[in-house]
């Protein structure tokens, strides 16, 4: 079974509220391609292709990663999303509860300022420059359980799923020049 990510960054909400009826809807976005994260041991970016053919029909819109602050789901199209070639754009009709109200008011007082999202990849690829700078680029993403808003911006904390699989990418590296030192060597005995 895939670990969980998460990964948070600044964002500029839209919100809009009807007198009438009391509403409270939020949109920005939720993922946003192309665009290098904080260094976390490594940058990561995300592919513009890595969301297609990805089941979004049940994703969640939660407070702090938080299952039990649900804010909104697709399910029940209070939570609706839409790939652009930006990212995921996001609009979010939020509940006429004390966390929905709350939450509505520090998007408008500027106190929530971050969109999170949760995910499990399918296929990414890592990277090393010639100064030994690291880069993973997420190619496909397998799931998106939910997206977050959150007052924590701009990848303040990396996953432990991201730190194992840096982990498993730089042990591949090690392993592939000990392979290669091991060829080496063994051609030269045969030469001698």
């Amino acid at each position: 079974m895939q670990e969980q990510e998460k990964r948070t960054f600044n964002q500029t909400f839209e919100i809009r509220a009807s007198d009438d009826t009391g509403d409270h809807v939020i949109s920005g976005y939720a993922i946003v391609f192309n665009q290098p994260s904080e260094y976390m041991g490594f940058v990561e970016t995300i592919d513009p292709g890595a969301l297609e053919d990805v089941d979004l029909s049940k994703v969640f819109c939660l407070y702090n990663h938080d299952f039990s602050n649900v804010l909104a789901r697709t399910d029940t199209k209070t939570l609706t999303l839409s790939i652009d070639k930006r990212g995921l754009a996001f609009t979010c009709q939020l509940p006429e509860t004390t966390l929905g109200n709350d939450v509505f008011e520090n998007v408008r007082n500027g106190n929530v300022q971050g969109m999170s999202f949760g995910f499990t990849v399918e296929k990414d690829q890592w990277s090393e420059d010639s100064e030994g700078n690291t880069t993973r680029t997420i190619l496909k993403f397998d799931r998106i359980t939910e997206v977050s808003l959150t007052c924590i911006p701009a990848y303040p904390e990396t996953s432990v799923a991201a730190q194992r699989s840096y982990e498993r990418y730089k042990r591949s590296q090690e392993k592939e020049r000990f392979l290669l030192w091991l060829d080496l060597t063994e051609k030269e005995n045969k030469m001698q």
